[in-house]
């Protein structure tokens, strides 16, 4: 039992990595059950078996292999909002890779087809963005630099315009961070929000 364990325990890391050697290669388009079960020399069904879709396999994959960043644990205090932003913006850049913007892109495609493993992946990246922006916003008030908390809108917009640009356009913005900050997120954060006085 515990031989036959520690096979399947093999095959799933070499799928995983198969599965992620052919999304780094090829993109998430030419990432198929056929091309994956070739290279990690087995068969479909045993794939079929396992997973529903390919985006679940490369799901499962990436969180195998611990590649997705885990914004929750990123400790930024630069002592201002404008820096902790920055700072922010240029962490997301240097975090992300082909192989992320690759998945990424493919969640939003698959949360548009109706996905619900895309809408819950979706929704996680936002609660996890809210959470470490809500750390800055709560530092940014002690520091009286905020008399009001900004809107969820506001508050996600850094993670949305570099998302848009790494993975809709495909070009990194990592030179432009800082006027990204200065001429919109920082005003947006300034201008308004619910008062928590």
């Amino acid at each position: 039992m515990t031989k036959n364990r520690r096979r399947g325990d093999n095959l799933e890391t070499t799928i995983y990595n198969v599965a992620l050697n052919i999304l780094e290669r090829d993109g998430y388009d030419k990432t198929t059950f056929a091309q994956i079960a070739r290279e990690a020399k087995t068969s479909r069904s045993v794939l079929y078996r396992r997973w529903d879709t390919i985006f679940e396999l490369v799901h499962d994959a990436i969180t195998h292999q611990n590649m997705q960043p885990n914004w929750e644990t990123v400790a930024i205090d630069t002592g201002s909002l404008r820096g902790d932003l920055i700072a922010l913006g240029e962490f997301f850049q240097s975090h992300g890779s082909h192989m992320n913007d690759e998945f990424i892109h493919a969640a939003v495609t698959e949360f548009s087809l109706g996905s619900p493993t895309a809408r819950r992946i979706m929704m996680q990246a936002y609660r996890s963005d809210l959470a470490l922006v809500n750390g800055f916003v709560s530092h940014a008030i002690q520091r009286d630099e905020l008399q009001h908390t900004p809107s969820e809108r506001v508050r996600l917009l850094l993670f949305e315009i570099l998302r848009y640009h790494g993975i809709l356009i495909r070009e990194p913005v990592s030179q432009d961070v800082v006027a990204i900050v200065d001429e919109i997120i920082l005003p947006a954060f300034l201008a308004g929000g619910r008062d928590v006085k």
